[in-house]
This record gives C-alpha cells, structure tokens and sequence, in this order.
C-alpha cells in the first residue's frame, strides 16, 4: 500500500510540479516535451517497478522459508481488493477493446472510481477487523474521492485529484499504520 500510494503519488505530483515550471509540452505544435518534463515522467516507469519490487517482496515475505503471517482476515481482504482492483482493470480492457478510440477512452475516465471504492470496501473492513476507527475515514474518503472522480472525469483537475487519492488515501494511511499508531 505505502510503495503502490508513495510511489505514483509522489511520481505524478513531480509531473505536476514539472509542468507548473515548464508548461504544457506544445505537441500539438511539435515541440516535444521538455527534458525535464521527460524525466519526470520516467518516474512513472519508476513506480510501476518500485511496486513491481514491492510485490514480488510482500510475496515473498509471505510466502517464501521465513514468512511472517498474517491476520487470515488481512490476508482475504486486501488480497480480494488486489485481485478485484487487477479484475477490473483487466475487464476495462477488454470491454473496451472493440470500440472506437475516444470510446475507450471515455470509457477508461469511470476507472478511478471503480477502483476508489474497491480501495475504500477494503479499507472499511480493515477498520471495523481492526478496531481503527480512524480507518474508517480513509474508507469513506475513499468513497467520496470515487463521486468526485465521476464528477471531475477528463478534465484538468483529474490529475491533481488522482495525486492526492494516492497520496492520503493509501501511502499516508499506510505508513501510519506500519508506524503502529493506532486510533
């Protein structure tokens, strides 16, 4: 949670930082991005294998010689959330696999908020299995982020928006909780 929220949160508020400084790339112009601009967005590649590595170790971890154990219950409830969050990118797919281009695209904009509330069932349950009641405003922060995606769809808000839901709704959180507090 903490490397999949740190990880493209902290990569796409340094894409927007990087854009408030150099500006909108002009590609409709032909000008490429900026070289900033191009590294920043190479973070994105970065997240994608910091939570590539953070699986493969959670996995491990869990599954390999010395593996630590898990509450059956964590174990059910953010296992049934990763697979329903992959099931459903996987279903976006191929349901919009035959259409037209801006067709699928459009269709993708409903996707945060499928997986937002997905994230924030997961998190309910993690509070009310826990007796986290602070947990329980994360869930229903979540549920609120997923209106507010429909809401927001494919405009220029989108962006920032989807920064913060990774940032305070899953690395935040989540670091808290490896941190032992407990509310």
């Amino acid at each position: 949670m903490a490397v999949f929220g740190g990880a493209y949160g902290f990569s796409l508020l340094a894409v927007m930082i990087g854009l408030a400084i150099e500006g909108l790339p002009g590609h409709a112009q032909g000008y490429p991005a900026s070289p900033l601009i191009q590294f920043l967005n190479a973070g994105i590649f970065a997240a994608h294998l910091s939570f590539l590595g953070a699986l493969i170790w959670t996995l491990w971890r869990m599954l390999g010689p010395n593996r630590i154990r898990l509450s059956r219950a964590a174990t059910a409830t953010w296992s049934a959330a990763f697979i329903a969050m992959v099931t459903t990118v996987v279903s976006f797919r191929i349901f919009t696999r035959d259409q037209l281009p801006t067709d699928n695209v459009y269709a993708s904009y409903l996707m945060p908020s499928v997986l937002l509330m997905l994230w924030g069932v997961a998190w309910w349950v993690t509070a009310i299995l826990n007796d986290r009641r602070w947990l329980l405003l994360v869930a229903v922060g979540s549920f609120g982020a997923a209106i507010g995606m429909a809401i927001i769809g494919n405009t220029p808000p989108m962006l920032p928006a989807a920064c913060a839901c990774l940032i305070l709704l899953a690395f935040l959180p989540a670091v808290i909780l490896m941190s032992g507090r407990r509310g």
